[in-house]
């Protein structure tokens, strides 16, 4: 009878820890990484949320659920929600942080990009020139630039001339990065 207790309880126990280590979107997305490159020790943050459904139109073939339009034409709806954004590169600011743009912006006199960060803890490349007029799959979360709040997040200090360019604005902290080519 002892012996049959402690079964269960082990059992009991481990299916606790199983379930409590991760959230059913990560399970789901653990599968889709793949190749991804993504944090392995990274604690979650307390301000992530599940990740909101595609809007519509949204391109599943890309494995994008939101654009960068999306985002930058309704930032604080995007707060703090996940999101996987597939653009091009358009500039490198470092290894750790990169501008998203679209070809396809319909308004050229509105700056539709989006700023991506890489948190210091983790796996990711570094992101250098040659990722520079390629596509990108950036999975993170959407934050406005306050750069006390989002020098948190990503755990090292932002320079001042990001600071200014993109204070007020949403960036996406990520959680995955993945160069896709052309």
């Amino acid at each position: 009878m002892k012996k049959r207790a402690a079964i269960f309880s082990t059992a009991f126990i481990t299916l606790v820890l199983l379930g409590s280590g991760c959230d059913n979107a990560e399970r789901d997305n653990a599968a889709e990484r793949g190749m991804t490159a993504s944090p392995t020790d990274a604690p979650m943050m307390a301000s992530e949320t599940s990740p909101t459904p595609p809007p519509t139109g949204a391109t599943g073939t890309t494995g994008a659920t939101h654009t960068v339009a999306d985002i930058t034409r309704a930032p604080n709806a995007m707060i703090n929600k996940t999101v996987t954004v597939v653009a091009d590169v358009d500039e490198v600011y470092g290894p750790r942080a990169f501008k998203l743009d679209e070809d396809s912006s319909p308004a050229r006199d509105v700056d539709r990009s989006l700023l991506a960060l890489i948190p210091k803890v983790g796996s990711f490349p570094n992101i250098d020139d040659q990722w520079k007029n390629n596509k990108a799959r950036v999975t993170g979360v959407i934050h406005l630039m306050a750069p006390k709040n989002v020098e948190r997040e990503i755990g090292w200090e932002l320079p001042r001339s990001l600071e200014a360019k993109f204070k007020g604005k949403p960036v996406l902290i990520a959680r995955s990065v993945e160069r896709l080519g052309r």
